[in-house]
């Protein structure tokens, strides 16, 4: 995906997501509470789950030279990863 770019927009993408993760982590840490894992943990979660989407999209043989597609799937990733960890978080540490 990141075969047709420059370096600069590269590394520009790059540190967008990471600005973006990091105030999406923020948001969902005040959201979730006890049951999330932290700025930190909520950033690296969403960015994983970001990547993973995309990664599952491209093996799903989705076009992704469309925007909607990149965008959904990358939301879809994200937030899904998050959901799952947090429902799996909260089963196991029930008391």
């Amino acid at each position: 995906m990141f075969v047709y770019l420059s370096p600069e927009m590269t590394y520009g993408l790059l540190i967008a997501c990471v600005v973006i993760c990091f105030f999406v982590g923020h948001a969902m840490d005040g959201v979730m509470g006890p049951v999330g894992f932290g700025v930190f943990g909520n950033m690296i979660i969403l960015g994983t789950g970001m990547a993973l989407g995309l990664f599952v999209s491209e093996l799903a043989g989705m076009p992704l030279n469309r925007m909607e597609v990149i965008v959904g799937a990358s939301l879809v990733g994200a937030f899904g990863s998050l959901l799952i960890l947090a429902l799996f978080k909260h089963l196991f540490l029930r008391t």
